[in-house]
Protein backbone atom coordinates (compact mmCIF):
# COMPACT_ATOMS: atom_id res chain seq x y z
CA UNK A 1 0.00 0.00 0.00
CA UNK A 2 1.23 3.48 -0.87
CA UNK A 3 1.73 5.88 2.02
CA UNK A 4 1.94 9.62 1.42
CA UNK A 5 3.00 12.69 3.37
CA UNK A 6 1.07 15.86 2.58
CA UNK A 7 3.42 18.82 3.02
CA UNK A 8 2.01 22.35 2.90
CA UNK A 9 4.36 25.14 1.83
CA UNK A 10 3.79 28.67 3.13
CA UNK A 11 5.39 31.56 1.27
CA UNK A 12 5.06 33.68 4.38
CA UNK A 13 4.30 33.17 8.09
CA UNK A 14 0.51 32.91 7.82
CA UNK A 15 0.26 30.90 11.02
CA UNK A 16 -3.48 31.51 11.17
CA UNK A 17 -3.90 29.21 8.16
CA UNK A 18 -2.38 26.17 9.86
CA UNK A 19 -5.55 25.13 11.74
CA UNK A 20 -7.75 25.88 8.72
CA UNK A 21 -5.64 23.69 6.45
CA UNK A 22 -5.62 20.93 9.08
CA UNK A 23 -9.44 20.99 9.05
CA UNK A 24 -9.52 20.81 5.25
CA UNK A 25 -7.27 17.76 4.99
CA UNK A 26 -7.38 15.90 8.34
CA UNK A 27 -10.02 13.38 7.20
CA UNK A 28 -8.20 12.71 3.92
CA UNK A 29 -4.52 12.55 4.88
CA UNK A 30 -3.08 10.98 8.03
CA UNK A 31 0.38 12.54 7.69
CA UNK A 32 0.34 16.32 7.33
CA UNK A 33 3.31 18.69 7.72
CA UNK A 34 3.63 22.44 7.33
CA UNK A 35 6.76 24.29 6.18
CA UNK A 36 6.31 27.76 7.69
CA UNK A 37 8.86 30.61 7.59
CA UNK A 38 10.13 31.68 11.02
CA UNK A 39 7.62 29.52 12.93
CA UNK A 40 8.07 29.78 16.72
CA UNK A 41 5.03 27.82 17.92
CA UNK A 42 4.83 24.40 19.53
CA UNK A 43 3.03 22.21 16.94
CA UNK A 44 5.28 19.25 16.24
CA UNK A 45 4.16 18.85 12.60
CA UNK A 46 4.95 22.49 11.78
CA UNK A 47 8.53 22.87 10.61
CA UNK A 48 10.24 26.29 10.76
CA UNK A 49 12.19 27.28 7.64
CA UNK A 50 14.43 30.24 6.93
CA UNK A 51 14.56 31.16 3.27
CA UNK A 52 13.15 33.75 0.85
CA UNK A 53 9.83 32.78 -0.72
CA UNK A 54 11.51 33.46 -4.09
CA UNK A 55 13.59 30.34 -3.40
CA UNK A 56 11.08 28.21 -1.52
CA UNK A 57 12.68 25.08 -2.94
CA UNK A 58 15.06 25.69 -0.03
CA UNK A 59 12.19 24.96 2.38
CA UNK A 60 12.20 21.36 1.15
CA UNK A 61 15.87 20.94 1.96
CA UNK A 62 15.61 22.61 5.37
CA UNK A 63 12.58 20.58 6.39
CA UNK A 64 13.74 17.25 4.95
CA UNK A 65 14.95 15.60 8.16
CA UNK A 66 11.72 16.54 9.92
CA UNK A 67 9.25 15.14 7.38
CA UNK A 68 11.23 12.21 5.94
CA UNK A 69 10.09 8.70 6.90
CA UNK A 70 11.31 5.42 5.45
CA UNK A 71 7.76 4.14 5.00
CA UNK A 72 6.46 7.06 2.92
CA UNK A 73 6.08 6.18 -0.76
CA UNK A 74 5.46 9.75 -1.91
CA UNK A 75 5.64 13.33 -0.66
CA UNK A 76 2.83 15.55 -1.95
CA UNK A 77 3.76 19.23 -1.67
CA UNK A 78 1.15 21.98 -2.10
CA UNK A 79 1.03 25.72 -1.46
CA UNK A 80 -1.04 26.93 1.50
CA UNK A 81 -3.24 28.92 -0.90
CA UNK A 82 -3.83 25.93 -3.19
CA UNK A 83 -6.93 23.82 -2.63
CA UNK A 84 -6.66 20.23 -3.77
CA UNK A 85 -9.73 18.56 -5.25
CA UNK A 86 -11.73 17.24 -2.24
CA UNK A 87 -12.05 13.86 -3.95
CA UNK A 88 -8.31 13.24 -3.64
CA UNK A 89 -7.06 11.48 -0.52
CA UNK A 90 -4.28 9.22 0.71
CA UNK A 91 -6.04 6.11 -0.59
CA UNK A 92 -6.57 7.25 -4.19
CA UNK A 93 -3.93 9.93 -4.89
CA UNK A 94 -1.81 7.54 -6.97
CA UNK A 95 -4.70 7.02 -9.37
CA UNK A 96 -5.43 10.72 -9.77
CA UNK A 97 -1.74 11.57 -10.32
CA UNK A 98 -0.99 8.34 -12.24
CA UNK A 99 1.88 7.45 -9.94
CA UNK A 100 3.75 4.26 -9.27
CA UNK A 101 6.34 3.94 -6.51
CA UNK A 102 9.06 5.56 -8.64
CA UNK A 103 6.99 8.25 -10.38
CA UNK A 104 6.99 11.97 -9.57
CA UNK A 105 4.55 14.70 -10.64
CA UNK A 106 4.95 18.28 -11.83
CA UNK A 107 2.20 20.38 -13.49
CA UNK A 108 4.19 20.77 -16.72
CA UNK A 109 7.51 21.93 -18.14
CA UNK A 110 8.38 25.33 -19.56
CA UNK A 111 11.21 24.77 -22.01
CA UNK A 112 13.14 28.03 -21.84
CA UNK A 113 14.26 28.29 -25.47
CA UNK A 114 10.65 27.88 -26.60
CA UNK A 115 9.08 30.68 -24.57
CA UNK A 116 7.03 32.95 -26.83
CA UNK A 117 6.77 35.96 -24.54
CA UNK A 118 9.43 37.60 -22.40
CA UNK A 119 9.57 35.84 -19.02
CA UNK A 120 11.97 37.15 -16.34
CA UNK A 121 12.85 33.60 -15.26
CA UNK A 122 14.55 32.98 -18.61
CA UNK A 123 16.88 35.92 -18.02
CA UNK A 124 17.58 34.65 -14.49
CA UNK A 125 18.32 31.18 -15.84
CA UNK A 126 20.74 32.63 -18.39
CA UNK A 127 22.57 34.51 -15.64
CA UNK A 128 22.68 31.52 -13.29
CA UNK A 129 26.18 31.08 -11.90
CA UNK A 130 27.08 27.66 -10.54
CA UNK A 131 30.02 29.42 -8.86
CA UNK A 132 27.69 31.84 -7.04
CA UNK A 133 29.75 33.86 -4.52
CA UNK A 134 29.67 32.41 -1.03
CA UNK A 135 28.38 28.99 -2.11
CA UNK A 136 30.90 26.34 -3.16
CA UNK A 137 28.23 24.39 -5.00
CA UNK A 138 29.84 23.33 -8.27
CA UNK A 139 30.75 19.83 -7.07
CA UNK A 140 27.31 19.32 -5.51
CA UNK A 141 25.47 19.19 -8.85
CA UNK A 142 25.88 16.62 -11.65
CA UNK A 143 28.35 17.58 -14.37
CA UNK A 144 26.84 19.40 -17.36
CA UNK A 145 26.86 16.33 -19.64
CA UNK A 146 25.40 14.10 -16.94
CA UNK A 147 22.64 16.65 -16.28
CA UNK A 148 21.97 16.88 -20.01
CA UNK A 149 21.41 13.12 -20.15
CA UNK A 150 18.84 13.41 -17.36
CA UNK A 151 17.04 16.05 -19.39
CA UNK A 152 17.07 13.86 -22.50
CA UNK A 153 15.67 10.96 -20.49
CA UNK A 154 12.75 13.18 -19.51
CA UNK A 155 12.27 14.22 -23.15
CA UNK A 156 13.54 17.75 -22.65
CA UNK A 157 15.84 19.63 -25.01
CA UNK A 158 18.31 22.37 -24.11
CA UNK A 159 18.88 24.85 -26.93
CA UNK A 160 20.33 28.38 -27.13
CA UNK A 161 18.19 31.36 -26.16
CA UNK A 162 17.32 34.34 -28.34
CA UNK A 163 18.35 37.89 -27.54
CA UNK A 164 14.79 39.07 -26.83
CA UNK A 165 14.14 36.12 -24.50
CA UNK A 166 16.90 37.38 -22.19
CA UNK A 167 16.63 41.16 -22.57
CA UNK A 168 13.15 42.56 -22.15
CA UNK A 169 11.83 44.64 -25.07
CA UNK A 170 11.58 48.26 -23.98
CA UNK A 171 8.43 50.30 -24.38
CA UNK A 172 7.36 53.90 -24.01
CA UNK A 173 6.37 55.07 -20.57
CA UNK A 174 5.40 58.40 -19.00
CA UNK A 175 8.43 60.69 -18.74
CA UNK A 176 8.77 63.08 -15.82
CA UNK A 177 11.11 65.45 -17.65
CA UNK A 178 12.73 66.12 -21.01
CA UNK A 179 15.88 64.43 -19.70
CA UNK A 180 13.87 61.28 -18.83
CA UNK A 181 12.24 61.35 -22.26
CA UNK A 182 15.60 61.58 -24.04
CA UNK A 183 17.05 58.76 -21.93
CA UNK A 184 14.02 56.57 -22.67
CA UNK A 185 14.29 57.20 -26.43
CA UNK A 186 18.04 56.45 -26.40
CA UNK A 187 17.48 53.25 -24.40
CA UNK A 188 14.93 52.09 -26.96
CA UNK A 189 17.23 52.92 -29.88
CA UNK A 190 20.16 51.09 -28.25
CA UNK A 191 17.97 48.07 -27.54
CA UNK A 192 16.84 47.89 -31.17
CA UNK A 193 20.43 48.24 -32.40
CA UNK A 194 21.58 45.41 -30.14
CA UNK A 195 18.59 43.31 -31.21
CA UNK A 196 19.33 43.69 -34.93
CA UNK A 197 23.05 43.21 -34.43
CA UNK A 198 22.36 39.84 -32.80
CA UNK A 199 19.78 39.02 -35.47
CA UNK A 200 22.33 39.65 -38.23
CA UNK A 201 25.29 37.96 -36.55
CA UNK A 202 23.22 34.99 -35.36
CA UNK A 203 24.89 35.05 -31.97
CA UNK A 204 23.69 32.28 -29.66
CA UNK A 205 23.13 32.54 -25.94
CA UNK A 206 23.77 29.20 -24.25
CA UNK A 207 22.76 28.32 -20.71
CA UNK A 208 25.73 27.64 -18.45
CA UNK A 209 23.86 24.65 -17.00
CA UNK A 210 20.77 22.68 -18.15
CA UNK A 211 17.70 24.33 -16.62
CA UNK A 212 13.94 24.11 -17.12
CA UNK A 213 10.92 25.97 -15.77
CA UNK A 214 7.58 24.97 -14.27
CA UNK A 215 4.63 26.20 -12.28
CA UNK A 216 5.72 24.93 -8.87
CA UNK A 217 2.90 25.35 -6.35
CA UNK A 218 2.12 21.63 -6.37
CA UNK A 219 4.42 18.65 -6.97
CA UNK A 220 4.84 15.05 -5.87
CA UNK A 221 8.19 13.40 -5.18
CA UNK A 222 8.74 9.65 -4.87
CA UNK A 223 10.63 8.10 -1.96
CA UNK A 224 13.57 7.05 -4.14
CA UNK A 225 14.00 10.63 -5.44
CA UNK A 226 13.29 12.70 -2.33
CA UNK A 227 16.82 12.69 -0.90
CA UNK A 228 18.56 13.84 -4.10
CA UNK A 229 15.70 16.21 -4.91
CA UNK A 230 15.96 17.84 -1.50
CA UNK A 231 19.73 18.19 -1.85
CA UNK A 232 19.53 19.82 -5.28
CA UNK A 233 16.74 22.12 -4.09
CA UNK A 234 19.04 23.36 -1.34
CA UNK A 235 21.87 23.92 -3.80
CA UNK A 236 19.73 25.95 -6.18
CA UNK A 237 18.33 28.00 -3.29
CA UNK A 238 21.87 28.73 -2.07
CA UNK A 239 22.89 29.82 -5.56
CA UNK A 240 19.98 32.27 -5.78
CA UNK A 241 17.99 30.52 -8.53
CA UNK A 242 14.28 31.37 -8.62
CA UNK A 243 12.01 28.52 -7.47
CA UNK A 244 10.19 28.10 -10.81
CA UNK A 245 13.56 27.16 -12.34
CA UNK A 246 15.39 25.61 -9.38
CA UNK A 247 12.61 23.26 -8.28
CA UNK A 248 11.71 21.67 -11.65
CA UNK A 249 15.39 21.32 -12.53
CA UNK A 250 15.98 19.54 -9.21
CA UNK A 251 13.19 17.10 -10.03
CA UNK A 252 14.58 16.36 -13.50
CA UNK A 253 18.00 15.68 -11.99
CA UNK A 254 16.63 13.27 -9.37
CA UNK A 255 13.49 11.53 -10.69
CA UNK A 256 13.30 8.30 -12.67
CA UNK A 257 9.97 9.26 -14.22
CA UNK A 258 7.88 12.44 -14.17
CA UNK A 259 4.21 12.73 -15.11
CA UNK A 260 2.58 16.08 -15.87
CA UNK A 261 -0.99 17.33 -16.12
CA UNK A 262 -0.94 16.39 -19.79
CA UNK A 263 -0.96 12.76 -18.60
CA UNK A 264 -3.88 13.19 -16.20
CA UNK A 265 -7.65 13.25 -16.45
CA UNK A 266 -7.94 16.24 -14.12
CA UNK A 267 -6.25 19.58 -14.77
CA UNK A 268 -5.26 22.21 -12.27
CA UNK A 269 -6.55 25.74 -12.57
CA UNK A 270 -4.50 28.79 -11.59
CA UNK A 271 -6.71 31.85 -11.23
CA UNK A 272 -4.97 35.17 -11.82
CA UNK A 273 -5.97 38.65 -12.92
CA UNK A 274 -3.70 38.41 -15.97
CA UNK A 275 -5.93 36.14 -18.06
CA UNK A 276 -3.92 33.91 -20.36
CA UNK A 277 -0.18 33.44 -20.24
CA UNK A 278 1.31 31.25 -22.95
CA UNK A 279 4.98 30.50 -22.47
CA UNK A 280 5.84 27.93 -25.11
CA UNK A 281 4.53 25.63 -27.79
CA UNK A 282 4.61 22.50 -25.65
CA UNK A 283 2.89 23.74 -22.52
CA UNK A 284 0.27 26.36 -23.35
CA UNK A 285 -1.02 26.85 -19.86
CA UNK A 286 -4.28 28.82 -19.82
CA UNK A 287 -4.71 30.72 -16.58
CA UNK A 288 -8.31 31.28 -15.58
CA UNK A 289 -10.00 34.40 -14.31
CA UNK A 290 -9.77 34.87 -10.55
CA UNK A 291 -13.38 36.16 -10.57
CA UNK A 292 -14.44 32.54 -11.02
CA UNK A 293 -14.07 32.18 -7.24
CA UNK A 294 -16.81 34.75 -6.62
CA UNK A 295 -19.45 32.12 -7.39
CA UNK A 296 -18.60 30.51 -4.02
CA UNK A 297 -19.27 33.78 -2.13
CA UNK A 298 -15.77 33.43 -0.64
CA UNK A 299 -17.13 30.66 1.59
CA UNK A 300 -14.72 27.74 1.97
CA UNK A 301 -17.46 25.20 2.72
CA UNK A 302 -19.31 26.19 -0.45
CA UNK A 303 -16.10 25.78 -2.44
CA UNK A 304 -15.35 22.33 -1.03
CA UNK A 305 -18.97 21.17 -1.44
CA UNK A 306 -19.18 22.42 -5.03
CA UNK A 307 -15.61 22.01 -6.19
CA UNK A 308 -15.35 21.77 -10.03
CA UNK A 309 -15.16 18.05 -10.75
CA UNK A 310 -12.72 18.45 -13.65
CA UNK A 311 -10.16 20.45 -11.62
CA UNK A 312 -7.16 18.87 -9.92
CA UNK A 313 -6.75 21.98 -7.78
CA UNK A 314 -7.59 25.69 -7.60
CA UNK A 315 -4.95 28.31 -6.90
CA UNK A 316 -4.73 30.81 -5.33
CA UNK A 317 -7.44 30.74 -2.68
CA UNK A 318 -6.39 33.40 -0.16
CA UNK A 319 -7.90 31.99 3.03
CA UNK A 320 -7.60 35.30 4.91
CA UNK A 321 -10.29 36.68 2.59
CA UNK A 322 -12.69 33.74 3.01
CA UNK A 323 -15.23 32.52 5.53
CA UNK A 324 -13.37 29.39 6.63
CA UNK A 325 -15.94 27.75 8.91
CA UNK A 326 -16.48 24.13 7.87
Amino acid sequence: MHKVALIIIYNHAHNENIEIIERIYKDRFSNIYHLVPFYKGGKTNVIPVYESSFHFQGYVNQGFKSFFREDYTHYLFAADDLILNPGINESNYTGHFKLNSKTCFLPGFITLHETKVWWPRVAQAFRFDINYPGAKAKNELPEYDVALQRFKKTGLEIKPLRFNQIWRPLGLRPAGSIKDLIRMILDNVLYRLRYWKNKITGKKFDLSYPLVGSYSDIFVVSSDAISKFSHYCGIFAATNLFVEIGLPTSLVLSAEEIVTEDDLKLRGKALWKDGCIRLNGILERAYGDYKELERYNFNLKQLLDNFPEDSLYLHPVKLSQWNTEL
